[in-house]
């Protein structure tokens, strides 16, 4: 009996020691990080889903295209309003929520819009206007919680990740969403979609943290949220900074680039390269998919760099200008090409390059305000958000106005050129802020 119970006792210490290990792998920065690239995910799937179920669903209702333009729209004005106040809220009370909720919220918006399309065009819009609010939490919470969770030595690399899927969640949308459609209906796919990011909610809320310090198993070097001597924000401060305005402009300037080529890309290879219509899928899909790939590259070339001691500003100065030099380079010949391969090869070595800029603005914050750095990407991610409204709707004036892409590209080529010069004058590593 003796030999039974302390064999029962091993049993039982090794199942706790188990236990041990997969919480404490649940509450490490690993896990964490891959729980918000999942989100990062889910959150391009939602997005990006009713660009393809607005044909059928536009088809049911006789909308017009002005109508279906404003139903996506709502969106963008919803994603407007909530970015620095998310940004405030998760550096005050954790990230965790902040996110979480969001990541809900917006799920429970995709699971509602066959419903609120069936209920009328103004039920519609407000889901959408009010999905777009959810999201808005994305980028301002897990910036907050990257600065708690994951060490300086790592955050380009998370970051990396992160944003790989944008171009991850895009590609799966463009790609699922056409086959749910033919196969079933509109409807099953944000079904769908909505489902995945409730599962997802289940799985963030009880095995994650705002920080380190909320952990049980946290050990004392791991709480980086203390207070310091720095001032806190305000808007006089970001008005005053040149690090800050130099991340906000090259965000602006990036933004412009990227949403110019997910707005208009089908549109120029469809038209302005004469491709068929039935191979404008695949083609746009090509230069998502690199970036996909090429952002967590990115991340860790920066971070293997200032590991093996490299002037950490000359590096991201140095990223970043390899980013817009690649886009201005391509954007000023795009507009004389003819061939479709030729068009799309350009696209595609363009968007390789702007996953340099992982190692240049995009985890900048990070080091100007450690513990605000929710807040401060709320700010620029608001600005660059109106700058991808603009550049959607600029592009298309000028297109109108001149019939020729050329026009469109130069100027995306000048305003890449513009956030090249301006980032090299006045990037800063320095902390400024708390």
């Amino acid at each position: 009996m003796r030999v039974e119970f302390n064999e029962s006792n091993n049993v039982a210490d090794n199942s706790i020691r188990r236990m041990g290990a997969i919480r404490s792998a649940r509450q490490s920065p690993f896990w964490l990080v891959s729980l918000t690239v999942i989100a990062v995910y889910i959150c391009f799937i939602d997005r990006v889903a009713i660009s393809i179920a607005i044909i059928p669903m536009a088809a049911e209702n006789a909308w017009s295209a002005s109508t279906q333009g404003a139903i996506m729209a709502a969106f963008f004005l919803g994603y407007l309003t909530l970015q620095i106040p998310a940004g405030l809220l998760a550096d005050r009370f954790g990230g965790k929520w902040v996110l979480g909720l969001g990541v809900l919220l917006w799920s429970v918006f995709t699971l509602l819009t066959p419903p609120a399309a069936a209920a009328g065009l103004v039920t519609l819009v407000a889901c959408r206007f009010f999905m777009g609010v959810a999201e808005a939490v994305t980028w301002p919470s897990i910036y907050s919680l990257y600065s708690q969770w994951v060490s300086d030595a790592r955050r380009a690399t998370a970051v990396g990740f992160m944003n790989s899927g944008v171009a991850g969640g895009s590609v799966i949308a463009l790609v699922a969403t056409p086959l749910l459609v033919a196969a079933y209906s509109w409807q099953l796919a944000f079904y769908i979609y909505g489902a995945i990011g409730v599962v997802w909610f289940l799985i963030w809320t009880p095995t994650t943290q705002s920080s380190p310090a909320s952990t049980a198993n946290a050990s004392p070097h791991e709480h980086r949220g203390a207070k310091s001597d720095f001032p806190k924000i305000t808007l006089s401060a970001l008005l005053q900074s040149r690090a800050i305005w130099a991340i906000a402009v090259a965000h602006m300037c990036l933004n412009w680039t990227i949403f110019l080529m997910l707005s208009w890309l089908p549109t120029y290879i469809n038209k302005g390269l004469g491709a068929d219509f039935s191979q404008i899928g695949m083609l746009a899909v090509a230069p998502a998919v690199v970036a996909m790939l090429l952002a967590p590259v990115a991340g860790r070339v920066f971070d293997s760099f200032i590991s093996r001691g490299f002037n950490r500003l000359r590096v991201r100065k140095v990223m970043q200008s390899l980013a817009f030099g690649s886009i201005a380079l391509t954007f000023a010949i795009l507009g004389y090409i003819e061939s479709v391969m030729a068009g799309v090869l350009l696209v595609t070595f363009s968007n390789a390059m702007t996953a340099c800029s992982v190692g240049g603005f995009a985890t900048n914050h990070l080091e100007i305000a450690p513990n605000q750095s929710g807040l401060l990407m709320g700010v620029t991610n608001t600005l660059g958000s109106l700058s991808s409204g603009l550049a959607i709707l600029i592009s298309g004036i000028v297109l109108d106005v001149t019939g020729s892409w050329v026009a469109v590209f130069q100027l995306a080529a000048a305003i890449a050129m513009l956030g090249a010069v301006f980032y090299w004058r006045f990037a800063s590593i320095e902390r400024e802020f708390y």
